[in-house]
């Protein structure tokens, strides 16, 4: 029987640069947390490491992840930021970038986490397209986005949706003492709610065994045997 599980993306797209975010650390917090949640096992995780704009362009021409996970930097008021050929970075062309996530979500892509500073008006315009969207509205510590994206993943893959476990991530940053916060947006009529990772088809039911017939009956092996006085001694 061919396996059943979810694809997550993780576009590790920043450059190997001294005040650039680690995002190879946040992909490895990530599987960390989905491998040990109850449902890892039926979820796929990829990486684009040091990811292109075209390598993201060629990964849904042969794949279309559930969920897209941006790890990386962003631009105020602007598109996350790929890395250059040149090994530096810049901000992707946001009409190209939101044709590409429309065309994945048409085949299914139904969560992207925008894992950057200044990205939540990107989220806020993404969920007339996608589902559920992620952004964080301001500037973010490195140490806090991979934080969140931990929880958030981990909650995840152990069967929470998607607004839960949006809320769990945001209230380890309160306790963390984060200045800044991720905003989840849904289009019109959608409910964060009922979005789930792991669909009913990937949660596994309990074995029932059959009740042994020995247990089916009157209840007369509970019984207590009658007493038989000894016979009589000559």
């Amino acid at each position: 029987m061919t396996p059943v599980y979810v694809v997550c993306l993780v576009l590790a797209a920043a450059p190997a640069l001294l005040n650039a975010p680690n995002v190879l650390e946040e992909h490895r917090d990530i599987q960390q947390s989905i491998t040990y949640s109850r449902y890892g096992h039926t979820v796929r995780l990829d990486t684009l490491p040091s990811a292109r704009w075209d390598d993201l362009a060629q990964y849904l021409a042969d794949t279309t992840p559930e969920v897209l996970h941006f790890a990386g930097r962003g631009t105020p008021d602007g598109g996350p930021r790929f890395v250059t050929d040149d090994g530096g970075e810049a901000p992707v062309a946001l009409d190209g970038l939101h044709r590409c996530v429309t065309a994945a979500t048409a085949n299914g892509l139904h969560l992207l986490v925008l894992n950057a500073c200044w990205t939540a008006h990107l989220a806020k315009e993404f969920s007339d397209v996608v589902p559920a969207v992620i952004g964080w509205q301001a500037e973010v510590a490195d140490v806090h986005a991979r934080g969140y994206a931990r929880v958030f993943h981990r909650n995840l893959a152990a069967g929470e949706s998607v607004a839960k476990a949006h809320a769990t991530a945001r209230m380890m940053l309160d306790l963390a003492g984060c200045p800044s916060s991720p905003t989840l947006h849904t289009g019109a009529g959608r409910i964060p709610e009922a979005h789930f990772l792991i669909g009913p088809e990937a949660r596994s039911v309990p074995r029932q065994e059959p009740l042994s017939l020995r247990y089916q009956q009157s209840g007369a092996h509970l019984r207590k045997p009658r007493f038989r006085p000894p016979p009589p001694q000559f």
